[in-house]
């Protein structure tokens, strides 16, 4: 925990930083533009499945728009459609003749829609229209039948659409062909970003609803959040400590980092070696070598204890310590959700398959469920310390049973949840033994090396019974947290804690040298930017692996235009992110002192809980949810989870756990914006969408709490009571 910070004397206006920041319109207009792309990505269907080629009366639909978008004297379309047609989806089609001559089939009763209804403009776009919703019944009709045609049908008809607009500004100008074109130009892209969105698979009705009202609370949250981040910043002093201070900054804080940044290093380059085409005996040891997830609940063990045991020196709350340890750690979670919507965009543009995309989502969410499960631990530190003052032995011994019989049910039952069990029980036994070692507890050298080597013995004895050496890391069906089977990672635990313990005075002379503490603070200081230039490295060696050609091919590659706008969709959003948030780092907030009364004591814990309680629930849902051509939302406990409403309980959390930590839990505003939270799922009931009961509940007994508690803010504290004297 931070200390309070010292009073300074006043720098004056003229010591303040001489800047020109944006105005706050600026930041506003920044907000709503990025919050509403994020609504466009996130809310794209999956890619319709290839089914192979049509056959009987979805051939004939097939058919029918190919003669769509090849006009001519007469309206062929019209005696190629299926002879249910009509009766399937209720359009009595017609022909009516274009300004070229041609004769098209059309939807008679179409136009060319607009925000606005159907405006077909004084050029009169009517007939390419009408022709163009014909094409667009047709690819209904096929999905109907159970057979959705080709992405290149639905762009070769929206390609139609746009030459025929244009081609009308020539036959029709109406005295103003230049505004003709361009209005043709802006039909034609909103033509393209619906496709777009709609992964060019069948023209279906949005859900524009529960989207747009999930996206208000979105900028909503983020406007409330950003409010004090730019006061700070434009009224911070021109002149900055020399060393400003990194949370958390220590050997362990160092042993965390540079053991996520391997993780990360090692899963990325298993996974681009086997696309190349490296079997797995030449993968595996590498596998054992990066897989140190039980290194990072050992060194977030030993700072969750020390965080704990300030908290109590100064006299804090359990509340407090939540907020401090667990509000720091999820603001870097928000460029996950840039990473889960830019990725897959990325890779489409890049042209990679679905397959590989799968994969490269995986490690790139990779993080995000080892920071839930660390979460996790931080939630559980406090009780399980209480345990190991009273029985260490027992309480590292009970973890050790729940891992082994979430492994033994695994393998009972089929069933991947008792194996999430198992990997909780693993990251939460890591970090009994941090608090074992904070406590002065050193096994003898025997002990270490017997446990080394017989954590290395035990997987050798695995993979001699199965046959080969099992993957630690990109494992198939392996618990997602740690891509690789439980039993593993705690064998290969066992040997890491041993050798640390082996080495622990070598590491720590390593750790204290410069070269090993500028790349350290860089991480902790700049994590999202520097994860995000990663992942855009990345993608141009998936790119690579995937081009064949010669060296000279792919230099010319890597400047085309595609190549250039996949990359600049991370590199872009890293650069804004280090200029924006973390060129300068961030001191966390000082600790406010709570008002007295029980109604502040009261809400403030409302807040803790609410806020831990969400934002482990924004984080879990992320990670579950499939983005990309394979996107489908998550489901967590029985609530259905979009990435929209995933992210609103994550800045809900994030929101809340800031208000425990500045002293405004208390506050009628606060309660206020914790109560729109709920307006997305609510907004789906009434759109005639089924978020599920649960989901439902959830966020109708916040409201109601929220609401409630925001009146209760508004009541007059009861004056204390004098004692006589």
């Amino acid at each position: 925990m931070s200390a309070p910070a010292e009073s300074a004397p006043d720098p004056g206006p003229g010591s303040l930083r001489r800047r020109r920041p944006w105005s706050t319109s600026g930041w506003l207009l920044l907000v709503v533009v990025v919050v509403f792309a994020f609504g466009l990505i996130s809310s794209r269907p999956p890619s319709p499945p290839d089914q192979g080629p049509p056959t009987g009366d979805v051939l004939a639909a097939q058919n029918a728009i190919d003669a769509l978008v090849h006009p001519g004297p007469a309206a062929t379309a019209l005696a190629l459609l299926p002879k249910d047609f009509t009766a399937v989806s209720g359009v009595t089609p017609g022909s009516m003749t274009a300004r070229d001559g041609t004769v098209r089939a059309v939807h008679t009763d179409g136009g060319c829609s607009t925000p606005w209804g159907d405006d077909n403009t004084k050029w009169d776009y009517a007939v390419p229209c009408k022709a163009h919703d014909l094409g667009y019944d047709l690819l209904r009709y096929a999905d109907h039948k159970g057979h959705p045609l080709g992405q290149s049908v639905r762009a070769a008809l929206d390609a139609r659409l746009s030459q025929d607009m244009h081609a009308t500004c020539g036959l029709n100008p109406m005295d103003s062909p230049h505004t003709c074109q361009v209005v043709a130009s802006l039909y034609a892209a909103g033509l393209v970003v619906n496709s777009w969105h709609q992964r060019w698979g069948p023209p279906v009705g949005d859900p524009i609803g529960p989207m747009i009202a999930g996206v208000l609370v979105i900028a909503c949250l983020l406007v409330f959040r950003l409010r004090g981040w730019l006061h700070a910043r434009r009224t911070a002093p021109a002149t900055r400590p020399a060393a400003l201070p990194v949370p958390d900054a220590g050997r362990w804080a160092t042993l965390g980092a540079a053991s996520v940044v391997l993780l990360m290093l090692g899963e990325s380059v298993a996974a681009l070696a086997q696309w190349a085409g490296a079997p797995d005996g030449a993968v595996w040891p590498l596998t054992w070598l990066a897989q140190l997830a039980p290194l990072i609940f050992f060194a977030g063990g030993r700072m969750n204890a020390a965080s704990w045991r300030a908290e109590l020196e100064a006299g804090g709350s359990y509340r407090q310590y939540l907020a401090g340890r667990a509000g720091p750690l999820l603001r870097p979670v928000m460029i996950f959700a840039v990473v889960a919507l830019l990725v897959p965009l990325a890779l489409e543009v890049l042209g990679i398959p679905a397959g590989t995309t799968a994969t490269v989502l995986r490690i790139a969410l990779h993080p995000l469920w080892l920071l839930g499960v660390y979460l996790l631990t931080i939630v559980l530190a406090p009780m399980l310390l209480a345990l190991h003052r009273r029985a260490p032995v027992s309480t590292a011994a009970g973890l050790l049973a729940l891992v082994l019989a979430g492994e033994l049910l695994a393998g009972l039952t089929g069933s991947p949840l008792p194996r999430y069990a198992a990997t909780l029980g693993i990251a939460l036994l890591a970090q009994q033994l941090a608090f074992a070692h904070a406590d002065g507890v050193r096994p003898g050298r025997p002990v270490l090396l017997g446990a080394a080597v017989a954590g290395v013995a035990g997987l050798a004895v695995a993979s001699v019974l199965l046959g080969a050496p099992p993957l630690l890391l990109g494992g198939p069906g392996a618990p997602a947290a740690f891509s690789a089977p439980p039993w593993g990672v705690l064998l290969l635990g066992v040997s890491q804690l041993g050798l640390l313990g082996l080495l622990s005075a070598p590491l720590a002379r390593l750790g204290a040298r410069a070269f090993v503490r500028r790349p350290a603070r860089w991480v902790l200081r700049a994590p999202m930017s520097l994860y995000l230039v990663f992942l855009a490295a990345m993608l141009l060696l998936i790119a690579i692996v995937y081009l064949p050609g010669r060296f000279a091919d792919v230099l010319a590659w890597l400047v085309r235009p595609r190549t250039l706008l996949a990359v600049g969709l991370l590199a872009v959003p890293a650069a804004l992110v280090f200029w924006w948030f973390e060129r300068h780092g961030q001191a966390r907030p000082a600790r406010a002192d709570e008002s007295p009364g029980r109604r502040t004591t009261e809400l403030t814990r409302a807040a803790a809980a609410l806020g831990i309680g969400y934002a482990m629930l924004g984080v879990f849902g992320f990670a579950l949810t499939r983005f990309g051509s394979i996107a489908a939302d998550a489901e967590l406990l029985g609530l259905r989870l979009d990435p929209i409403q995933s992210v609103v309980h994550l800045l809900l959390g994030v929101f809340l756990l800031h208000t425990v930590r500045i002293g405004t839990s208390a506050k009628t505003g606060t309660w206020l914006v914790c109560a729109l939270a709920g307006a997305p799922t609510l907004f789906s009931v009434a759109d005639g969408d089924r978020p599920g009961t649960v989901g439902v509940v959830l966020h109708a007994a916040t409201a109601v709490f929220a609401l409630s508690a925001a009146a209760a803010t508004l009541l007059p504290r009861r004056a204390a009571t004098a004692l006589p004297s």
